[in-house]
């Protein structure tokens, strides 16, 4: 055997015993997610069923994303996503005539708190304030539905930056 040879067989049990493995070879193993709850919201607004809006926005927000597993039950999660809706105001900010609104806007402050259900240890805690704004229609229907659609986009809007903050404190 050349000197060579004994060098590249010495190199090898070497690298092999002290745990040194060529990338790649090692089976991929991904960590499993944490499960979480979100509950349906609180809703200390004068806004009828903003809590349910706001809790399924979550929901499918959080449902786009494989860095946590959802579940409907805050008792079998690891941690919880609580909100809470402080307050929901609709203002007018423009006008086609002096007393004729023709967009509004609707401004939500939403209180958030993840916590590890085990420990009862806060997580992440913060106040989000959300605006988005709507067109009014003087016909009363149209006009509800044009604030609940702009109510469900600031939702969609508000979840997506609460999943961005979640994800970088889990």
């Amino acid at each position: 055997m050349t000197c060579g040879r004994v060098f590249v067989i010495i190199l090898i049990l070497v690298l092999t015993g002290c745990g040194y493995k060529p990338q790649g070879l090692e089976p991929y193993r991904a960590e499993v997610a944490p499960v979480l709850a979100i509950p349906l919201f609180a809703n200390r607004s004068t806004e009828l069923g903003i809590e349910a809006i706001m809790a399924n926005a979550m929901i499918r927000a959080f449902s786009q994303t494989k860095a946590v597993r959802l579940t409907t039950q805050p008792k079998d999660a690891e941690l919880v996503l609580e909100g809470k809706v402080a307050s929901v105001e609709n203002s007018s900010v423009a006008f086609n005539e002096i007393q004729r609104s023709t967009v509004r806007r609707v401004t939500m402050k939403v209180d958030f708190t993840l916590k590890r259900r085990a420990s009862d240890k806060t997580l992440w805690k913060d106040t989000v304030i959300i605006q988005e704004d709507y067109l009014v229609d003087p016909n009363y229907q149209i006009g509800e539905t044009l604030k609940d659609r702009g109510i469900r986009t600031a939702a969609a809007k508000l979840a997506q930056r609460v999943l961005d903050k979640v994800l970088l404190v889990i």
